[in-house]
């Protein structure tokens, strides 16, 4: 058994994909893998990986245009089930400042691709991602969610039971 076999058994393994618009969401991401943060990785049983094939959760950030809409589909297929898929930032939720762009698609990434939890912010802060994984953990697990953001309550448990529920229909 290799190390990354032996992670998985463990361990969440996590992987990110910047589709577009600005850098914020995929610079607080890349913030998770300073020396900084090593010690609440480890403590929460996340391993950071390069490829979505490798990946139980995929953090999914930018805006989502018509050229990029494919490929991140092909990334999200890439992932292997049972995964989560994590929309990061404003730009994925809404479009952020790139909102009403006639170059974007006609649904956010967040909605395009079905995510399962939502982050918002502009940029959110790494400990925000990081409890968006830690959540992501607990759904994967099966575990019942808890207020993952204390200020949204109904509204992201809503989001998450009606996302949780089209997986089920997948299955």
């Amino acid at each position: 058994m290799n190390e990354l076999e032996a992670a998985r058994r463990t361990a969440v393994l996590v992987a990110s994909a910047h589709v577009g618009g600005c850098p914020a969401a995929a610079q607080s991401i890349a913030a998770l893998s300073a020396p900084r943060y090593a010690q609440r990785l480890r403590e929460r049983g996340i391993v950071l990986v390069a490829a979505p094939r490798q990946a139980d959760v995929l953090l999914l950030c930018g805006t989502l245009n018509e050229r990029s809409r494919d490929a991140a589909l092909a990334l999200v297929e890439e992932t292997p089930q049972p995964r989560a898929l994590v929309a990061v930032g404003d730009c994925a939720l809404n479009g952020c400042v790139f909102a009403g762009s006639p170059a974007l698609s006609s649904q956010p990434l967040g909605t395009a691709l079905n995510v399962n939890i939502e982050i918002g912010g502009c940029p959110p802060s790494p400990e925000a991602i990081l409890d968006a994984i830690t959540e992501a953990q607990r759904l994967l697990a099966g575990e019942e969610s808890e207020d993952a953001d204390e200020s949204e309550p109904d509204e992201t448990d809503a989001s998450n039971a009606k996302t949780a529920g089209k997986r089920e229909e997948r299955r």
